[in-house]
């Protein structure tokens, strides 16, 4: 098991590397063709003007947070289009209407309507197509904020081919894309393997829910950085289904965490996992109802989630104190752990860029990506721990179940099988040819010769059987010296025949080795020739012409 951890560490460490060595060595040369418009910007917020500045310097000259209402005007001269084919600019808006214009005239406007009734508005990264201009043009954004708290940070936009400017979009968040199409990838497998178990075990369950957990991870990153909207058209959703992915991870964890051995019946669990469940849903209940956007209860939800990470770490402690869960399920709760403190590292750079106090490093960015990825691997540990445990069981079970129903000296099932067979078989409405053998001599066999010479015998004959009733029908060790052999539908009519094969099979034995002389004595019944369903009477009315039979084959001999 060490081992198989080690392996599974190794391909982490290694998904990692090979991220990192293809963000440098695969870096799109069309990134070096876009213009990065950091610098020289004039700017009018409200009724203050800057001149010539850095956009990443913007945050600390207005020193508050922009507010609902206020007015951006982000102007820069002389960007020069000259040898670019259908110039694009990409730059992101949060929670505002904008509007874009080229030497005064306006390219393109969206959201002022909305702006207008009060409508929700979210984030984007917008693709603005500018006219094809031999020379330099002059570049004018306006926002008009809808949201309080909207920009702790501005962007700086970029300007560039479109199959150029989408390339650079891609490239600057390859981590976050590769980390989300694997998660989604993953759960969805991941869901439809532990479904495929179609057992209610805590383990298989923790898969299950762990696996959507992983989706609505990749589909939250994927919205955070906007990056769906680069592929699908969403008509300004992205924003919404950033909030109500991210709010759904606090009740998916819950049931992450309940899915292992009894939580679901601990009253203290049940009082935190619905109350927080609420709590995180709440928001998305208000939002549509139009009572109270999505992003104005982020605080009520990180502390929700914050409750859910010291609960989470009290019940390891306690539950590990007590021995109440495996080491599978410490490893699966201890990934959720790891990735609950990356949300704890990203929500504390977050409010320092709130504050103004610096911006958001790109550790703490990537921090929650590869919580995740911890915590898939701490899946892939819990469910590699689970099958070896599931396979060590059914061994064990199997080879129980096999020395139960197994004759110890022949091999061939033994009565207890035979019995269970008959007794399944009797609760079917299906005929069924019962046939009773007996061997001849073997108490002889066993007084003058031995009963090593005896167990030989029975040990050929039980070999005898399987050749002749394999795939034919049922067979088994009953007693001493009897035994059984069941045929069912078509092979009822080959009652006669398989007794011969099986006579001419122990004549062949007699001239092979003529120290033991070799015979049975055989006789058979169907079902349909007696009355009621008890399936012992038909053995007995098979038994009884068997003994017919023998008695015979003693007159004869």
């Amino acid at each position: 098991m060490r081992r198989k951890i080690l392996y599974l560490t190794i391909a982490y460490i290694a998904f990692h590397i090979l991220l990192l060595i293809g963000h440098f060595v695969l870096r799109p040369t069309a990134i070096d063709r876009c213009i990065v418009l950091n610098d020289g910007w004039d700017v009018q917020y409200n009724n203050t003007e800057y001149k010539n500045i850095s956009l990443s310097a913007l945050r600390r000259l207005i020193g508050t947070g922009t507010f609902r209402e206020d007015r951006i005007i982000l102007s820069h001269e002389n960007v020069d289009l000259t040898r670019i084919i259908s110039p694009t600019l990409l730059f992101e808006t949060r929670f505002s209407a904008w509007k874009v214009s080229a030497d005064n005239e306006v390219v393109t406007e969206r959201y002022y309507e909305k702006y207008e009734n009060s409508e929700y508005i979210g984030c984007d990264n917008n693709f603005v197509t500018l006219p094809s201009i031999e020379g330099s043009v002059n570049i004018a954004i306006e926002l008009l904020v809808s949201e309080d708290g909207a920009y702790s940070y501005f962007e700086p936009p970029v300007i560039g081919a479109y199959k150029d400017i989408m390339l650079f979009a891609i490239y600057n968040y390859l981590f976050i894309f590769m980390t989300s199409a694997f998660l989604i990838v993953f759960g969805v497998i991941f869901f439809a393997i532990a479904v495929g178990f179609r057992i209610n075990l805590p383990e298989i369950k923790m898969q299950m829910y762990s696996a959507l957990l992983y989706i609505v991870l990749g589909i939250w990153f994927l919205t955070q950085f906007k990056i769906l909207g680069l592929f699908f058209e969403l008509k300004g959703h992205q924003t919404e289904i950033e909030y109500i992915s991210l709010y759904l991870i606090v009740p998916l964890m819950y049931l992450v965490m309940g899915s292992m051995q009894d939580y679901l019946k601990n009253k203290v669990f049940l009082v935190f996992s619905t109350t927080g469940s609420i709590v995180a849903v709440l928001p998305i209940v208000l939002h549509f109802a139009g009572i109270v956007h999505l992003n104005q209860m982020l605080l009520i939800y990180q502390a929700d989630s914050a409750v859910l990470l010291v609960f989470m770490i009290v019940m390891v402690i306690k539950d590990s104190r007590e021995k109440r869960v495996s080491h599978s399920q410490i490893i699966q709760l201890v990934g959720q752990i790891v990735l609950s403190l990356s949300f704890l590292f990203n929500v504390f750079f977050y409010y320092l860029e709130l504050m103004g106090v610096s911006e958001q490093i790109m550790l703490s960015k990537k921090a929650v990506p590869m919580g995740t990825l911890c915590m898939v691997f701490a899946t892939l540990v819990n469910y590699q721990i689970f099958l070896t445990e599931s396979v060590a069981r059914k061994k064990e079970q199997a080879s129980l179940v096999h020395l139960a129903y197994e004759d110890g000296l022949t091999g061939i099932p033994n009565r207890s099988r035979y019995e269970k067979y008959l007794t399944d078989l009797s609760s079917f409405d299906e005929d069924f040819c019962v046939i009773s053998i007996d061997l001849n001599g073997l108490k002889g066999v066993n007084d003058n010769q031995s009963h090593l010479e005896g167990d030989k015998y029975l040990n050929e004959f039980g070999k005898v059987l399987e050749n002749c009733f394999f795939e034919k029908g049922f067979y088994a060790r009953i007693g001493g010296d009897e035994f059984v052999a069941v045929l069912r539908g078509e092979n009822m009519e080959l009652a006669d025949r398989i007794i011969k094969e099986m006579d001419e099979e122990l004549e062949k034995l007699n001239r092979k080795d003529p120290s033991i002389k070799r015979s049975a004595a055989t006789g058979y019944a169907f079902r349909h020739e007696i009355t009621g369903s008890d399936w012992n009477e038909v053995y007995l009315l098979a038994d009884e012409r068997m003994y017919m039979r023998k008695v015979e084959m003693k007159k004869q001999r």
